[in-house]
């Protein structure tokens, strides 16, 4: 194998500790260094202060866990200079017989770099990540919503009070007036019941007075009071991050403008979408079918003698795959949309699921072309793509 850099490094990464190795000088003999750093702060100006001693500016990492995210970021501020910085799929680069342990782990990984065998991961600039963590934090949050409003629906159940069946939705406005007086009092009465649900009541009131008839004790009133004022702070929490990300996105309005004006896109999922894939896709990825395999929205090619194994769809990024599919059910769902007419049409034959990944594909394939050239959506485009 050719050798196509004289000096680099490579890192083996854990969650206390990093162990270097750089390879640098003649082809045929080149020397090795070897360290061991820990992973504060302290410690990584010293793997940075190494680096640079030994002028080694080519640098590869494992992809271990959000361990990486440090080192990668205190190379990326710290250092005077670094041609590159790689981040490795430890798929990619699996360890071969007797490299099971930590120094030979570092040398297998600078070994690879510098032969040019090892694939880089997508790495997003800073100012993208910021916008990243703050998606990945507010659908975390959305979750713990979904599990809070879950966990309520259950306590009024356990108690004998059938609200969700008199109620379209308990976390409405007529919903939380009743659960804040069956808090604060332990019961519901007729009086409370018309005077929380007024002229907006559409069963009877003698149907719905039937469903919430019963009686909380202390302790049933105290343990509805914590999950209220628990479900008060995550939608708080939430909407923090949402400000926040909007904020973070100001620099991109362009973008957001752009996907916002795709039939099923609005400004959250704009920025969600773009904190995944990037500003500029374009630049990390040379097409759109490139950026689609990495979102995992393609079948995977497992064919062996002619026979088909599995067309299941790739793992890829889980986060950009589930907003996509978010966005694609209110696409189909605009009767306006191109998208519309498409996935009725075929999902009869292929089935729901697979058809709505299909389209998500599809709109995926259309962000990177309207990034690409700067184009507000138009129906045209969304044939032609």
């Amino acid at each position: 194998m050719d050798v196509l850099m004289e000096c680099c490094c490579g890192l083996d990464v854990h969650k206390d500790m990093v162990e270097g190795c750089i390879i640098q000088g003649d082809l045929e003999n080149p020397s090795i260094y070897r360290s061991q750093f820990q992973t504060d702060q302290i410690s990584l100006s010293a793997l940075v202060q190494w680096l640079t001693e030994h002028q080694c500016y080519h640098i590869a990492m494992e992809s271990t866990g959000v361990y990486w995210r440090t080192i990668y970021e205190a190379i990326e501020e710290h250092s005077p200079r670094w041609d590159c910085l790689m981040v490795v799929n430890a798929k990619h680069m699996r360890n071969l017989p007797g490299r099971k342990s930590d120094v030979k782990d570092a040398e297998w990984i600078a070994t690879l770099f510098r032969h040019g065998l090892l694939e880089n991961s997508f790495v997003p600039p800073k100012d993208e990540r910021n916008i990243r963590e703050f998606s990945r934090l507010h659908r975390s949050l959305v979750s713990e919503k979904n599990r809070c409003a879950n966990q309520l629906e259950k306590f009024l159940q356990i108690h004998g009070f059938k609200l969700s069946t008199a109620l379209n939705d308990i976390h409405s406005v007529t919903g939380r007036k009743l659960l804040d007086t069956l808090a604060e009092q332990g019961y519901l009465s007729e009086g409370d019941v018309l005077r929380c649900a007024g002229h907006r009541l559409k069963k009877p009131l003698s149907e719905i007075c039937a469903c919430v008839c019963g009686t909380l004790n202390s302790a049933g009133q105290r343990m509805l009071q914590i999950l209220l004022r628990r479900l008060d702070e995550v939608r708080a929490n939430i909407a923090l991050v949402d400000e926040e990300m909007l904020a973070l996105a100001e620099p991109y309005q362009r973008q957001v403008e752009i996907l916002d004006s795709i039939p099923g896109v609005d400004k959250l999922s704009a920025v969600t979408i773009l904190g995944e894939i990037g500003m500029q896709p374009q630049q990390y990825f040379p097409t759109a079918e490139c950026l689609t395999s990495w979102a995992g929205l393609v079948p995977r090619n497992d064919e062996s003698a002619g026979k088909v194994k599995s067309r299941k769809i790739l793992p890829g990024n889980p986060y950009v795959k589930c907003i996509l599919c978010q966005v694609s059910w209110v696409s189909v769902r605009t009767r306006k949309s191109h998208y519309h007419d498409w996935f009725w049409c075929r999902q009869g034959r292929l089935g729901r699921k697979k058809a709505i990944v299909a389209v998500s594909r599809k709109i995926l394939k259309l962000i990177y072309f309207l990034l690409s050239t700067n184009q507000l959506y138009d129906l045209s485009l969304a044939k032609a793509v």
